[in-house]
Formats: structure tokens, sequence, C-alpha cells
């Protein structure tokens, strides 16, 4: 049978392309497959491009690692790793699910105090503008908090004395275990000093963005003359959120709200109280404090 010219070269082109996808795929395979051998030499070639910022590559010979070392001596090494590799390229919800994984599976790990401050970044960097759903904004302070809560430290001062105490009693007693084990507790608690601090730091910040979000939702109610629900949004931040920015601003909202309801036994409560925690601001609230005067006064 004949072949046209036009058909031979539509062939070639054909297998050509073919042949360049096929080699793109060969190349794209030995890039992503996981390596081969034993695991500690996979886990060190993982290792290698962590460092090397290859997070992607990382990720995908660690993932293939988490299942090939369960319940042996490298389990939480990987996963941290993996959790790591995570959190570096800013896979943040992937993050929390393995550094969640690593304290449920290997709670006695080195790594178990890492990871739960680790986790309750994830969780802060995944809390969006106030605006937004909050629940990534809770479970970090709830994060933070743990983690304050497990690995406590002394006031820095009296951390500092301690320790040159006891570095004294190594020094002159260096067979005694009991100083060495308390040595290694209080250098420990001086290497978690920083972590402490910005997970306080942490803990006000998204409370203040907590307490701002109540306090929107109020003002926005206000605005529209639904004062029943603003009252309710203002009580929140006056409950719940008393540290914040918020709180002296949820007052004056309150007692604005409760005059333009007619509520006047409860608003001269609210200005009293307002009058026990913000004595010298007491001008703020002058034109409401003189209208509830005004309208006992009258009756």
């Amino acid at each position: 049978m004949m072949v046209s010219s036009f058909s031979v070269r539509r062939i070639v082109v054909v297998a050509g392309v073919c042949a360049a996808t096929a080699g793109l795929f060969s190349a794209c395979g030995s890039v992503q497959s996981p390596s081969s051998g034993e695991p500690a030499e996979r886990f060190g070639n993982a290792q290698e491009l962590v460092g090397r910022e290859k997070y992607d590559r990382a990720i995908f010979e660690l993932e293939s690692l988490m299942f090939d070392t369960r319940a042996t001596t490298l389990e939480d090494d990987v996963l941290f790793m993996l959790a790591e590799a995570y959190y570096n390229s800013e896979q943040y919800l992937m993050a929390v699910e393995i550094y969640k994984r690593l304290l449920e599976q290997t709670p006695g790990s080195p790594y178990a105090e890492d990871a739960q401050f680790k986790l309750a970044k994830s969780h802060y960097q995944l809390s969006p503008d106030f605006s937004r759903d909050q629940e990534h904004t809770r479970k970090a302070i709830r994060e933070f908090q743990l983690y304050l809560e497990m690995y406590p430290v002394k006031n820095p001062q009296q951390l500092q004395s301690d320790l040159e105490m006891y570095n004294e009693l190594v020094r002159l007693n260096p067979e005694d275990d009991r100083y060495k084990q308390e040595l290694q507790q209080l250098k420990a608690q001086e290497g978690r000093l920083g972590k402490v601090s910005e997970s306080r730091t942490s803990i006000d910040e998204l409370r203040e963005k907590l307490a701002r979000k109540e306090y929107s939702v109020a003002e926005r109610y206000r605005k529209l003359k639904k004062y029943y629900g603003s009252v309710a949004y203002y009580d929140n931040v006056i409950r719940f959120f008393p540290d914040t920015i918020y709180l002296e601003k949820a007052w004056i909202g309150k007692i604005e709200v409760l005059i333009k309801r007619e509520k006047w036994f409860e608003a001269r409560a609210a200005v009293e109280a307002y009058d026990q925690q913000f004595p010298e601001n007491m001008e703020k609230i002058d034109s409401y404090r003189k209208k509830v005067i005004r309208h006992f006064e009258n009756t």
C-alpha cells in the first residue's frame, strides 16, 4: 500500500513526541521516586534534601519512610523531619497533622517538646484575619497554653541563680549524679526560655484578635440597631477578654446601647462598673452618665 509523504512526516512527528514524552516521564520518575536502600540510608538522603531546602523531594521520600519505619527507632526521626519539611515549605495544615501524629504515636520522643511548640506555631500561621473564622486561632492558643503547662520554666532571675549554684556544686562534687541531673534540667529550662516568651506573646496577640472579632460583631449589630445582640457580644468581650484593649471599648458600647434600649438600671450599673475599672477615663462616658442621672432625677 502506498503511503503519502504527509503520512510519513506525521508518523515521524508523533513518534518524536512520544519519545520525548516518555523521556520526560522517565526523568520525572527518577526525581520523584523514593530512593532504594535501607531506611537509615534513605533517611540520610532525606536529611540532605531538607538541608538543601529541597522540601518537595524530601517530603516524597519521608512520606514513604513514614510507613516503612513504623514502630522502629527511626519512627520519630522521620515524623519530625517530615513535619519540619512541611512547616518550612509553608504547608501548615500538613505540618499540623504530622506533628500531632508524632505526639500521639511517640509521646516519649525527644522531639515531643519541639513538636508541641511547632504544632502551636503551625496553627498560629493558619490563623486568619480577625473577620474570618477563628478556629485555628483558638487551636493555636490551646496548643501554646499546653506547651507552657507541659514545659514550665522558673523565673529567669531564679533560674540564673540556680544555674550558678549547681554549676558550682557539680564542680565541687563531680561524682554526684543528683547535682548533674538537676543541672541538666535547669539547662533544659534555660534553653526553652525563648519559646516560652514567644508562646506567651503569641497567646496575647491571638486573644486580641478574638476580642476584636467579638467587638466588631457587637459594633455591626449596634449600627444595624439590633441592640439585644449587640449587648450580648459586648458582654462576650467583657467576660472572656478582660485583658485586651477591647475591654474599655466594650463597656462604652454597652452603656450606649443600654441607654438606647432605655434599660436605665442596667445602664447605671454599667456606668458604675466602668467607673471602678477606668476611673481616670470617666470623661469618655460623661454624656452617658449625665443622661442616666437625669433619668433618675426626673423619675
